[in-house]
């Protein structure tokens, strides 16, 4: 389980067309959902950020479109007894008409998952523009001493932890690292960002 990186996924050819958004949206939607506060981001009129009521999918709607959705799950597999959670399903809209309302959302979302869970997990499959959004919060986090920065290797037998100790690291070992194409291994190295000291000592 890590970042493989995949070609677009399904839900981002349906999300991608208006008449498909509209049909994926509706479907939701009919499932029920409640409006969803997030700290420091006010929608401009005529949006609405909604949460599903199970609290795994958040959404940006304007009327009965879609302009940015994300699905959470969560495991505790990484740190022995820590519920860890993962943004997968990440999309947003490319129509030009929505940009401003989206400008630093997806930013806003991974910090308030972060404080909610305090470990958030790369998903094991992501496009390129995933693979994008991670490399940006990872360096974030590096330089920001309230969180610890890892790669969890499940194809070791501890499925071990190993702290990424600064940028340049990160970049020139850790980065090829984890990403690529093989599911026998790439499925299987996660980037792991935690308020929660975790990293096994580096060696």
């Amino acid at each position: 389980m890590a970042p493989r990186l995949i070609s677009d996924a399904d839900f981002n050819r349906k999300l991608n067309a208006p008449d498909r958004n509209r049909e994926h949206t509706l479907a939701f939607l009919a499932k029920g959902v409640e409006p969803f506060s997030l700290p420091g981001y006010v929608p401009p009129a005529g949006y609405r950020l909604v949460m599903s009521l199970d609290g795994k999918q958040c959404r940006l709607l304007k009327d009965d479109i879609t302009a940015y959705a994300v699905k959470i799950v969560t495991g505790k597999f990484v740190v022995p007894g820590k519920q860890h959670c993962t943004q997968v399903m990440v999309w947003r809209t490319f129509m030009p008409e929505y940009q401003d309302a989206l400008q630093g959302l997806a930013k806003r979302i991974f910090a308030w998952l972060l404080e909610m869970y305090e470990i958030v997990v790369s998903d094991n499959e992501q496009t390129a523009d995933g693979r994008r959004f991670w490399e940006y919060r990872i360096t974030e986090a590096i330089a920001d001493p309230r969180f610890e920065v890892m790669i969890w290797d499940g194809t070791k037998e501890d499925n071990e932890l190993t702290l990424i100790q600064n940028a340049e690291e990160f970049v020139s070992k850790w980065s090829p690292y984890a990403w690529g194409t093989d599911p026998e291994i790439h499925q299987h190295r996660l980037l792991v960002i935690s308020k929660i000291k975790a990293a096994n000592p580096p060696e």
